[in-house]
């Protein structure tokens, strides 16, 4: 099972209050240590996002043809149907609660989506983020008994190449159904689609899910990576070069190179995040994660040929246990 360091070693006191206390009640914890493996191992090598090509124009609102070879794979609706039963229902929810995950939910999206398109540029999002279905094509209206209902997906993957804030956070997926909106696809980039919504917006929301690293999330959960998002960005719960150090040393697991045993104490801090195994020696797949550039492209074919099943946990959007 992978390790989710938001999650186990952040402690909830006070689901009301968002109370998070950190493992080591210190962010210099982390930045000491890391700082003497950079400082110490001089492998100063840096891996970077790849480089979004550059785009032949600008969306002006135009409905594009589709390309025949999308960056997803349209959910059976066996697997829309394993979606909406792991849907955490708004109308199931204590009130305070309901505004609360409907808030988590949007702002969630919109943060990463944010993020993602200023380090990529608005043409480049195919390199961490992509939809999981065509929404106008998934019937999710019958099986709920709801008219005028979409269920829209969409993934941000390998989220710690790039944000400071999230060395211990790969991959994103997250669903929702609305009702009365107009989620579609944007299909004028050839290199991946992402979701849009039309004149209607978003619609109302009548239930969501998301899972991160392959953890699927209670709605509690939910409100709490809300809030340690929010706090690790207000925080800096990484410098730019202790994110560097990381990456150089995740470079030297990868690459087996043989570092001083004066490390082995450092090592505990890569496997408080999640980036090593127990042992130290080898790289998880959230360490994998933060030094391979992929794209839309490349996570669907992942997605379709991947055989680990640990793997196929985190990065098949429709299996949630």
């Amino acid at each position: 099972m992978v390790k989710n360091y938001w999650n186990d070693n952040y402690i909830i006191k006070d689901i009301e209050d968002y109370k998070i206390y950190s493992k080591h009640n210190s962010n210099d914890y982390l930045e000491v240590i890391i700082n003497k493996i950079y400082q110490d191992y001089n492998l100063k090598k840096s891996i970077t996002p790849s480089q979004p090509t550059q785009s032949s124009g600008i969306n002006w609102g135009r409905r594009a043809i589709a390309v025949s070879d999308n960056a997803y794979v349209q959910p059976t609706q066996e697997e829309v149907q394993r979606v909406l039963e792991a849907v955490h229902m708004i109308r199931t929810l204590p009130e305070d609660q309901q505004r609360r995950l409907t808030e988590a939910t949007r702002e969630i999206r919109y943060f990463f989506d944010g993020q993602i398109r200023a380090t990529f540029g608005g043409a480049g999002h195919f390199n961490a983020i992509r939809c999981l279905n065509d929404p106008t094509r998934t019937d999710v209206a019958t099986p709920l008994s709801l008219r005028n209902t979409q269920l829209a997906g969409e993934e941000f993957f390998a989220l710690n190449r790039f944000m400071l804030n999230y060395p211990d956070i790969a991959d994103l997926q997250w669903w929702a159904v609305y009702q009365d909106g107009s989620w579609n696809l944007d299909t004028w980039n050839p290199e991946g689609e992402h979701l849009d919504t039309g004149f209607n917006g978003w619609g109302n929301l009548v239930g969501s899910v998301m899972k991160v690293n392959g953890k699927v999330l209670s709605p509690n959960e939910m409100l709490a990576f809300y809030r340690t998002m929010r706090l690790r960005n207000e925080r800096n719960f990484i410098q730019p070069q202790t994110q560097d150090a990381i990456k150089t040393f995740l470079l030297a697991v990868d690459s087996q190179s043989r570092l001083p045993s004066r490390y082995d104490e450092q090592v505990e801090t890569a496997i408080d995040l999640g980036l090593v195994g127990e042992d130290g020696k080898v790289l998880t797949y959230i360490g994998k994660s933060m030094i391979t550039p992929v794209t839309a492209r490349q996570r669907k074919q992942r997605q379709l040929t991947e055989t680990n099943l640990e793997v196929r946990r985190i990065i098949v959007p429709t299996i949630f246990n």
